[in-house]
């Protein structure tokens, strides 16, 4: 389903990995993860303008939200998230600045950050349409600080159209041929809307993490605090959202019972900060409620529990609180961090072995089941088509008819489909060595050990007691079945899925290829499909 978004990313990640060695493409990525510690620790200043400590405050406030979840576990890695939050956090600051600029007479200054705002802005949606929620907030809160009210619209009318021509500039053309294409710019997403023929009625595609009911609406924060899994593939232990909903609550009532702390003042631009985090929030959990898209608004997490910690208590004792709730949240994440999954460097960093395909441009490439597998097709010839079926796409009567209208126009018909992974006793050596070194594999090492396997998601592995008293690493029992039967298992559930298609998987076919990604092995099965007739 992602292949119908806009590429531009893409590309970008494609040429870095394809053009450089993999481990100096991946520094690279880190580092430009690494520059968001900019602009977040440039918008705790403009919002701590006026509090005491501010020097030294903003870049440690910055500096916890760099230890957050969904950040830490796309850190260096292709997912988008952490790229296109540079540009989200650098559209932010440059609003607060163009307000404080208005407020303060500047016109030009104003205009020209107003002007740069919308147009780093644009490039954030351009890159990745989930962003428009956050251009939504950050309109919202364009208004709610500065000079007069026509002054405050006529900055948020230059931050709007800044970001439309870029975004335009960018976008605009893809979006454009997707439309007469598939008769919807946001293909599939949003297709109640559009009709288009080739996916089915839908708003947002997928819906699977979208709290049920009014009472987890009203308590998703901590819903999902508790169980991380509700909101996200992987486990991202995340403690700052019970916190800041907690604190929320405490401050709202509070005001209802109008309590005698004294709130310390704040400058305008902590007003914009506040109200672009909750309108980002309340969009976030109505429209995807998909963890690693929150990775703006935990950025600027610790600077909100700050400001609601200075609201709630009293001086000296706001401070202390406030340390010691943040230092905590980031000790937990840090402590629970985990990724979406790492391989060992290799010099090159993607290799697929090729197909046997003798003519490509009578070829059609059915990429079933769920599984990632579209990673491959830029290493596969370019005058096959490649379609994929069995996935978690919304499939209409049209996409079907469609898929078969492919089919029936090439002669040459081939399935791709996972293949079991091999365990690789030399790693399991190698890693049993090291933990041995370390006094991991007896006694109360192996304690030590097993946390280690369940936090190290890359490890994929678990702790077997082959004597009492000694342990080593091996394989999860799930993955360590036979290879030759987790292949036959995957073609047999292609076979039915296929079937489904009208189509015929002709296993006698079959064989296994090799690809990786860095040093990790990932390899396919290759058959030749028939037509049921």
């Amino acid at each position: 389903m992602q292949s119908y978004f806009s590429p531009l990313l893409d590309v970008f990640h494609y040429l870095l990995m394809a053009r450089l060695p993999a481990p100096l493409a991946g520094f690279a990525l880190g580092a430009l993860h690494g520059l968001v510690f900019l602009p977040v620790a440039g918008i705790a200043w403009l919002a701590l303008r006026g509090q005491p400590r501010r020097a030294r405050l903003a870049p440690l406030l910055a500096v916890a939200g760099l230890c957050t979840s969904a950040f830490l576990s796309e850190f260096g890695g292709s997912m988008a998230d952490n790229t296109t939050a540079l540009f989200v956090t650098a559209a932010l600051y440059m609003v607060l600045l163009a307000q404080r600029r208005q407020a303060d007479g500047a016109r030009r200054a104003e205009l020209l950050a107003w002007t740069v705002a919308g147009a780093v802005l644009g490039v954030a949606v351009a890159l990745k349409l989930t962003n428009a929620i956050y251009a939504v907030a950050l309109g919202v809160a364009a208004v709610c600080a500065g000079g007069a009210w026509w002054r405050r619209l006529a900055g948020a009318g230059v931050l709007t159209l800044a970001a439309l021509v870029v975004a335009a500039a960018l976008a605009g053309g893809w979006y454009l041929r997707v439309w007469q294409a598939f008769g919807n710019p946001l293909f599939p997403q949003f297709n109640a809307l559009f009709q288009g023929p080739l996916a089915a009625p839908i708003s947002v595609a997928d819906v699977r993490w979208l709290p049920r009911g009014a009472w987890e609406h009203l308590t998703w924060p901590l819903q999902f605090a508790v169980d991380p899994l509700r909101v996200s593939e992987i486990r991202l232990l995340q403690l700052v959202w019970p916190l800041l909903y907690l604190a929320t609550l405490a401050l709202l009532l509070r005001c209802f019972a109008r309590g005698t702390v004294a709130p310390p003042a704040f400058a305008p631009a902590m007003r914009g900060v506040l109200v672009f985090f909750g309108i980002g929030y309340v969009l976030w959990q109505g429209l995807f409620s998909i963890h690693r898209y929150l990775v703006v608004l935990e950025l600027l997490a610790p600077l909100v529990l700050w400001f609601l910690c200075q609201r709630l208590l009293p001086g000296g004792r706001a401070a202390q609180v406030g340390g010691w709730a943040i230092g905590v949240v980031a000790v937990a994440s840090l402590l629970g961090w985990n990724t979406w999954g790492h391989e060992r460097w290799a010099r090159q960093g993607f290799s697929v072995e090729a197909p046997p395909m003798p003519a490509p441009e009578r070829s059609v490439v059915l990429l079933v089941g769920g599984d990632p597998q579209a990673w491959r097709v830029p290493w596969l010839p370019g005058q096959a088509r490649y379609v994929g079926v069995a996935t978690n796409f919304p499939e209409s009567a049209a996409y079907r008819a469609r898929l078969a209208a492919m089919v029936e126009a090439r002669e040459q018909r081939f399935a791709m489909l996972p293949a079991a992974q091999r365990q690789d006793g030399a790693r399991w050596a190698r890693l049993n060595r090291w933990a041995q070194v370390f006094g991991l594999t007896a006694g109360r090492g192996c304690d030590r050990l097993r946390w280690l396997a369940g936090k190290a998601r890359g490890l994929r592995a678990e702790v077997e007691v082959p004597d009492p008293g000694q342990c080593r690493l091996g394989p999860r029992r799930r993955a360590s079945q036979e290879p030759v039967d987790a292949s036959v298992q995957a073609r047999s559930q292609a076979r039915q899925q296929l079937a489904g298609y009208g189509l015929l998987l002709d296993e006698g076919s079959c064989v296994t290829l090799d690809s990786r990604i860095g040093q990790g092995r990932y390899p396919y099965q290759w058959c030749r499909v028939g037509l049921a007739r």
